[in-house]
């Protein structure tokens, strides 16, 4: 549905005369209903006023005078005076005039006690401005303004003049001209006169739509002999309405669709839309089943607004036809079908492809493409075309080919698969271990018969041309400036046929070479940490001065190359596991090579370590409880003579080791601590006499929390006790000592119970709301020491 055009209202808003009159002339605004049509306020092209005592002067005015009308005096002197307006009215040449309200107001009243006998009276028009002796003739009153006001002077007034316009509309006249008086013996009576404000007329005019063009059917414009593919075809018409003003919509205007079958047109159906703003586009949609295919039908239009309607337009024919073609067939003698390999033609070679659509008479062309049907070639008299097409590339290549009848109507897809034959020479690389720099040689061999020469070129450099030698080979040589490279070439046949483009990649190599007898990077495992030794950096350019290297991604250094361009750097790794080196080179140019980024693995010589209280990874002792701790050197330490250790939180501790380097400590669990579930990590070094340390063992234990068991025969996570029940938890420590237990509900506030002599509490708790409630509880002994939490959830029922 199209989007609602603002409207133009018709009649003058209630805002007096003055307001109206300090525009040029144009629309006026209102309020009105959706049926409203534009309106224009018309100014009169000529205003003046005629005197008695100056009979042969004319007094024109302009748009900002006011105009005398009746007796009045100046300097002494009596003056009687009439006004005059014309208006112009060939723009509304064959209209009908719906409504015409002539409005004005006073500006000066001599006797506002006397009753307003102000006429308008119809004159001819005349040619120039009117004095009293040469006045045109006057012909009928149109009316009086006696329109009833509090005000004295009204600055309002209005008087209708419909029938006068009208009138001098229907007669041919392009010109309307008024006279203001005053009635009969009063014209001469001085407590009748007054000063009048310039007129103008609100005029609303009507003229019947346009006849409805740009008739289509289903998106395609009617014309001779037109074919639709579909049976429930959409109908479009435009309508277009005089009564438009620029800038603005016009009259909201109605189509009425009249369709028939051209050889039953007493089935003649018609439908009327709803109302839009013109200009606009209307469509009306046939009902399905309506038409049939092989039908024949017409259809007309012809719009209306709320006064008029146009004529019917010209009818549009159109025939149905929904027979959609076959799937067309595809041949090639350059490129059969198939997936056979090497394949046929090449890239850069035409190929010539038939489409024929067997079984149809009514093929008018053909869509097709390489990636979706996007072309269309046209059919000959017998209905198959021939289309020339190109491949870029070599390998499986299809086209996909539609055939469409006359109707537009369009057949399955046929895809046709063919394979090009890779053309392009092959590259042979001479030198591939060759430096940035050095010049290296390439062989070039032919896929194709019969080539004299070959056209290369470096990268996207310019192109060269090297002949082939009697079997169809040559040889070329190229010096590459950059590390990635690409060599184009193409082989060319005595009859200048172009191959493909071997588009040969190869990269030259920048990044140095790095090694060490240590730590291979080979994802074998080196040596351990606190090993000293070295990597050996050797370059893949000539002139490199030094190195720029890091490890593990840190602070770059650089270190500086002999005069073979290599150069060695020391290395004592400090963790095991894996590690990385980075190293670029660098010339004396400044010219930098690519980075070369290589990983190694240094072998961990971290101590073990034993607890048969606290094992590793499992749970063991508890709050208070000793456990012994058994520190050993990895078998490939030795002069092992202490160890540095710290459990988790605790600071840095030593011990010395016996002499056959192992040592034990013994450690005591404190309260169990809930942030990590009861989990604990001691960090063990072993150190030799010269202070070297190994790397870090890692050993996780958890100490068993030891938390009391909550129990209750009235409350449980399943629900089953309702609000204001009453019941006991009974609550059974773990931790030996256990003296009393604290607890808390709903994470309020802790309260205390005394445990007896078997370590047990009973707490009693009453139900206040429903749903979900929690209980948390912990022992503690005589000594201060803690158990972990052990919670409990409660559901109430609602009751």
């Amino acid at each position: 549905m199209p989007a609602r055009r603002r409207r133009v209202p018709r009649r003058l808003l209630g805002t007096g005369l003055a307001a109206l009159l300090a525009t040029g002339g144009g629309l006026v605004f209102a309020g009105q209903p959706a049926a409203a049509a534009p309106v224009r306020w018309v100014q009169p092209t000529s205003t003046s006023w005629t005197d008695a005592r100056q009979p042969t002067t004319a007094f024109p005015t302009t748009a900002a005078e006011d105009l005398p009308v009746g007796t009045w005096e100046a300097d002494g002197k009596k003056h009687t005076t009439r006004a005059y307006f014309t208006f112009d009215l060939a723009p509304y040449r064959g209209k009908q005039i719906i409504r015409a309200g002539l409005q004005t107001g006073e500006t000066s009243v001599d006797d506002c006690t006397k009753p307003r006998e102000l006429e308008l009276w119809r004159t001819d028009t005349p040619a120039t401005a009117p004095t009293w002796t040469d006045a045109p003739a006057v012909h009928e009153k149109v009316g009086d303004f006696t329109i009833a006001t509090d005000r004295c002077p009204a600055g309002y007034l209005e008087l209708l003049v419909t029938e006068a316009v009208q009138r001098a509309v229907t007669d041919g006249r392009d010109s309307l001209t008024l006279m203001a008086r005053i009635a009969g013996d009063h014209e001469e009576a001085k407590h009748f006169g007054r000063r009048i404000k310039r007129p103008g007329i609100s005029l609303d005019a009507n003229a019947a739509p346009n006849v409805p063009g740009k008739l289509s059917v289903s998106g395609l414009a009617c014309a001779d002999g037109l074919l639709v593919g579909t049976t429930t075809p959409a109908l479009y018409a435009e309508v277009t309405d005089p009564d438009k003003v620029d800038g603005y919509s016009g009259d909201p205007v109605t189509a009425t669709f009249a369709w028939w079958p051209v050889d039953r047109p007493d089935e003649r159906t018609e439908w009327t839309s709803y109302s839009m703003y013109a200009p606009t586009r209307f469509t009306y949609s046939v009902p399905g089943e309506a038409v049939v295919d092989g039908g024949t039908y017409a259809f007309a239009v012809r719009a209306a607004d709320q006064h008029a309607s146009s004529d019917w337009s010209p009818v549009c024919r159109f025939t149905v036809d929904t027979a959609v073609p076959p799937a067309p067939t595809v041949t090639s003698a350059e490129y059969p079908a198939g997936w056979g390999w090497p394949g046929y033609g090449g890239p850069g070679i035409p190929g010539r492809f038939t489409f024929t659509a067997k079984g149809a008479d009514d093929v008018a062309g053909y869509r097709w493409g390489p990636s979706g049907t996007t072309n269309y070639v046209a059919a000959d008299a017998s209905g198959a075309a021939t289309i020339t097409w190109t491949p870029t590339d070599y390998g499986l290549k299809r086209l996909y080919v539609q055939a469409v009848d006359r109707t537009g109507n369009r057949s399955p897809v046929t895809t046709y698969q063919f394979t090009v034959r890779n053309t392009a020479p092959t590259v042979t690389d001479g030198n591939r271990d060759g430096r940035l720099g050095e010049t290296r040689e390439f062989g070039l061999a032919p896929n194709m018969t019969d080539v004299v020469e070959y056209v290369w070129s470096l990268n996207s450099g310019a192109a060269h041309t090297v002949a082939a030698d009697a079997e169809g080979r040559a040889a070329i040589s190229v010096t590459p400036t950059t590390a990635n490279n690409t060599l184009h070439v193409r082989s060319r046949t005595r009859d200048g046929l172009l191959s493909g483009d071997a588009d040969y990649r190869f990269t030259v190599r920048t990044e140095p070479f790095v090694s060490s007898t240590q730590w291979p990077s080979d994802g074998s495992t080196g040596a351990p940490v606190g090993t000293a030794g070295s990597f050996v950096l050797k370059p893949a350019m000539d002139g490199v001065t030094e190195y720029v290297y890091a490890f593990d991604y840190g602070e770059p250094q650089t270190v500086t190359a002999g005069a073979d361009g290599t150069a060695t750097i020391a290395y004592t790794p400090t963790e095991a596991y894996q590690h990385s080196i980075q190293v670029f080179s660098r010339t004396g140019d400044g010219v930098e090579s690519a980075t070369a980024d290589l990983t190694f693995d240094v072998a961990s010589v971290a101590p073990s370590v034993e607890s048969a209280v606290y094992p590793r990874n499992l749970t063991g002792g508890g709050p208070g409880v000793t456990g012994t701790f058994t520190f050993r050197p990895h078998p490939q330490s030795t002069g092992i003579t202490s160890y540095l250790y710290t459990f988790r939180g605790e600071p840095e501790r030593t011990v010395e080791a016996g002499p056959d380097g192992t040592a034990t400590i013994e450690w005591t669990a404190g309260s169990a601590d809930d942030e990590w579930g009861g989990w604990n990590e001691v960090r063990v070094r072993a150190r030799t006499a010269a202070g070297v340390t190994t790397d870090v063992q890692y050993y996780s234990f958890r100490v068993d929390p030891q938390s009391p068991t909550i129990t209750s025969d009235v409350f449980g996570w399943q629900g089953g006790a309702t609000v204001g029940r009453t019941g006991d938890f009974v609550f059974t420590a773990q931790l030996a000592g256990t003296t009393e237990f604290v607890y808390s509900f709903d994470g309020g506030p802790e309260q205390t119970v005394v445990a007896d002599a078997t370590g047990t509490a009973r707490v009693g708790w009453t139900a206040e709301s429903a749903y979900g409630h929690s209980l948390t509880v912990r022992s503690r002994t005589a000594a201060g020491l803690t158990s972990g939490s052990g919670y409990y959830n409660i559901w109430i029922d609602q009751g």
